[in-house]
């Protein structure tokens, strides 16, 4: 860990509400998830209708990323190349591979088939922002702090990156969760720390 590596805004979305830097911003319960995302994404004002083609999954991710990056002022000082994705799961593509499969007893669907990788999420992120940094999508059975750190310190002290938008987003029916980061060198925010990570990556449970 290096000192200078700071974790500047978060994005929390799990159990039908969004805690933003630290800060609840959007409760909406008694919703299913779909009816849950949509609701958000109108609550947050945003305009791209590509997002109601996309999968639960990408949609989640999305959202995540959209009230972190909302603010364009955050990713002015860097080039789009500067720009890293780093993200991790546990269930990959799985809620949308069932789906697909059950139209595949019929009418294979080309829509949900595009979503059938879980680095169809980044490559949504990228199109929306216009990010061409290092991404990888890791699979994971639990959330591992420690590995995620070592990993994006490894690119940003390498300068590989200058920035970096990690974290966990997960989606198996009704079952979800999202947690996204943005870390850069700045004296700003939290430390990028696995404690950090952890407490942010749990304050829904609160």
């Amino acid at each position: 860990m290096t000192k200078d590596l700071s974790i500047t805004h978060s994005c929390l979305i799990e159990k039908n509400k969004v805690i933003l830097n630290g800060r609840d911003v959007f409760n909406s319960q008694g919703m299913d998830l779909s009816a849950f995302l949509l609701a958000l994404y109108k609550h947050a004002g945003i305009n791209y209708p590509k997002f109601y083609k996309m999968d639960n999954l990408s949609k989640l991710g999305f959202l995540a990323a959209e009230m972190i990056l909302k603010n364009p002022t955050l990713i002015l000082d860097f080039k789009k190349e500067d720009i890293a994705i780093v993200l991790y799961n546990r269930n990959s593509s799985l809620d949308t591979d069932i789906n697909y499969f059950e139209t595949v007893k019929e009418m294979a669907s080309p829509a949900l088939f595009v979503y059938t990788l879980p680095n169809i999420l980044i490559g949504e992120l990228c199109i929306r922002h216009g990010f061409k940094g290092e991404n990888i999508f890791f699979l994971s059975e639990t959330f591992k702090a420690e590995e995620m750190m070592d990993y994006v310190t490894f690119l940003l002290e390498n300068n590989l990156a200058k920035a970096c938008l990690c974290g966990w987003v997960d989606c198996f029916e009704e079952d979800y969760k999202a947690c996204l980061m943005w870390v850069e060198n700045s004296e700003q925010g939290e430390y990028f720390t696995a404690d950090t990570i952890n407490k942010i990556y749990n304050q829904g449970n609160g």
